[in-house]
């Protein structure tokens, strides 16, 4: 733009657009920023909450299937461990399916996500234990 001397500048205008147009999308990077931290710390705790079913899971694998039986709701910390003021919460269903076999699911829920991360494997009973 020319000015009346001649001289070349901006005007108060065009630096008012460019100030809004630099708000408008430091705005958006920020919004984004806030989104991204949301996700992973979501990611973050569905993580643990696969590990703590998981651990469980392959804990009740390993014993007796003919003891197994359904369990009810158990805070439990990080680690899996049974705390009254843990975070999350585990309960362990266990479905006969026939004489001989037996449905598992570790459901173990998270304070952000109440529906939460479901494990379910299956347990052979020998009907003739030696």
């Amino acid at each position: 733009m020319k000015l009346r001397n001649g001289e070349a500048g901006f005007t108060l205008i065009s630096v008012m657009m460019a100030v809004v147009l630099l708000t408008i999308g430091i705005l958006a990077l920020s919004r984004t920023q806030s989104l991204v931290l949301s996700a992973h710390s979501s990611a973050a705790t569905r993580t643990t909450a696969l590990e703590i079913a998981r651990a469980y899971l392959e804990n009740l694998r390993s014993r007796d299937p003919s003891t197994l039986a359904t369990e009810s709701a158990l805070k439990v910390d990080e680690t899996g461990v049974a705390n009254a003021n843990g975070p999350y919460t585990r309960s362990v269903t266990v479905q006969s399916l026939s004489s001989n076999l037996k449905q598992v699911t570790v459901t173990v829920t998270t304070p952000t996500n109440k529906n939460g991360v479901s494990l379910m494997t299956m347990a052979y009973v020998n009907p003739n234990p030696t």
